[in-house]
């Protein structure tokens, strides 16, 4: 950090002797050198209150001056100074009092009579001291108001974030790497089936009676949680993924949640942060539609083809008729538990299921279908059927739906449009 010669030459210097001829010596000397701002005064009181209007950065100062000498003009001058600097340059006729006045706050001083090269010298260390600090202390306001604004915005940034994952989810959460919960918005970590108020199975077996009140704990799924910590053991971003919980009174709940990892600016990762949502009301008709549903059922039930609806979000069965059930082998409740992947034999095909449903999406306007096909379908004893099924999409308020419809292979006939 350096200084230019025209900020230097253009500091301000105040000169004080009680003597106006030793003021005007010093003022020509400086002025010589090329200095452009300095004041000269002979009355010591001015000093202090001076120096408080519009600080110097180098007052000359006299010690002996009568009235006021220049120990109480420097104790004056530190009333001003809540640092405790004073650009001080004593100019003393007497070497015993050097020590004095240093103790007292100079930063410098010259014997009378002076040399004229030492005082212009020592002037100029001091004048590049003290601009050199002030220009640190302004540096240093400027970057704590730019950090007070940042951190302003900062904050405001949040708030907004935080505003927009309440309206958009019901909570949120952040966590460090070792799985510690770091920011908690809502009731996470009952929802997410990871805090001390959500329960699971395990606990209601993993002593005798019921120490804690696990009875009246909601119960999550299993295979949900199960799938639901594997997602975060695996460090992969989840999207919408729904899991289900029974509540104490028995009622089951469907919850969603979406995860992404957090990596540093190496790779390194984290920890992980979310939303999640209660899709109760979603996963359940509305009592609005209750008498439409009515009649999708028995249209259902009565067709002697296996009719399978997939819910694209959670890829599970969100409705089946009771020839579902029969060519399955499971009750309508236990298909509502599974998905399209449960019933298929080959993994690879069930792990395409979700690519295999958005591709019929486009289509969906046009009421395309997939041409009938022959897969293999696992039944609930484990046999293994051939069925012939034919898919498409359909959308919903709530989503995209794929709908299955099966027949067994030895019974099936040419269709029209297959």
């Amino acid at each position: 950090m350096t200084l230019d010669e025209s900020e230097l030459l253009s500091a301000r210097i105040l000169v004080v002797d009680d003597l106006p001829a030793n003021v005007d010596l010093l003022s020509q000397m400086l002025a010589g050198e090329g200095y452009t701002a300095v004041t000269g005064i002979t009355n010591p009181r001015e000093v202090a209150p001076l120096h408080a209007r519009e600080p110097y950065d180098l007052i000359l100062l006299d010690l002996q001056m009568p009235g006021m000498d220049g120990f109480e003009v420097m104790a004056a001058l530190k009333l001003h100074e809540p640092l405790g600097y004073l650009p001080v340059l004593v100019v003393t006729a007497q070497p015993s009092q050097k020590l004095r006045a240093l103790q007292a706050g100079a930063r410098d001083f010259v014997s009378k009579p002076f040399d004229v090269l030492e005082i212009k010298t020592r002037i100029r260390n001091m004048l590049e001291v003290r601009l050199l600090h002030k220009r640190v202390e302004d540096d240093n306001r400027l970057l704590e108001q730019a950090v007070a604004l940042r951190t302003a915005e900062l904050r405001e940034s949040e708030a907004r974030f935080r505003a927009l994952v309440e309206l958009a989810s019901d909570w949120y959460w952040e966590q460090d790497e070792n799985g510690v919960f770091t920011k908690v918005a809502g009731p996470a970590l009952e929802m997410l089936g990871l805090g001390e108020a959500a329960g699971d199975d395990k606990d209601a077996g993993a002593q005798g009676g019921d120490p804690a009140g696990v009875a009246a704990r909601p119960h999550f799924n299993a295979e949900d949680r199960a799938q639901l910590e594997e997602k975060l053991a695996m460090r992969r971003p989840f999207l919408d993924f729904v899991y289900r919980r029974v509540n104490a009174d028995g009622s089951e709940q469907f919850l969603q949640a979406s995860g992404e990892p957090k990596f540093d600016e190496t790779g390194r990762f984290t920890g992980y942060r979310g939303i999640g949502m209660d899709v109760t009301g979603r996963m359940r008709a509305p009592a609005s539609v209750a008498p439409g549903l009515e009649r999708f059922r028995r249209a259902l039930e009565a067709s002697a083809d296996a009719i399978l609806l997939v819910d694209r979000t959670s890829m599970r069965y969100v409705d089946a008729n009771a020839a579902a059930c029969r060519l399955s082998g499971y009750s309508r409740e236990e298909l509502l538990a599974l998905g399209p992947a449960d019933l298929a034999t080959d993994p690879a095909l069930a792990a395409r299921r979700s690519e295999a449903f958005d591709a019929l999406i486009p289509g969906a306007a046009a009421a395309a279908a997939t041409p009938a096909v022959r897969e293999p379908l696992r039944r609930k004893d484990g046999a293994v059927v051939q069925v012939e099924v034919q898919r498409h999409a359909a959308q919903a308020d709530e989503g995209w739906t794929l709908v299955e419809i099966l027949r067994h292979a030895a019974q099936a006939t040419p269709r029209a449009g297959a």
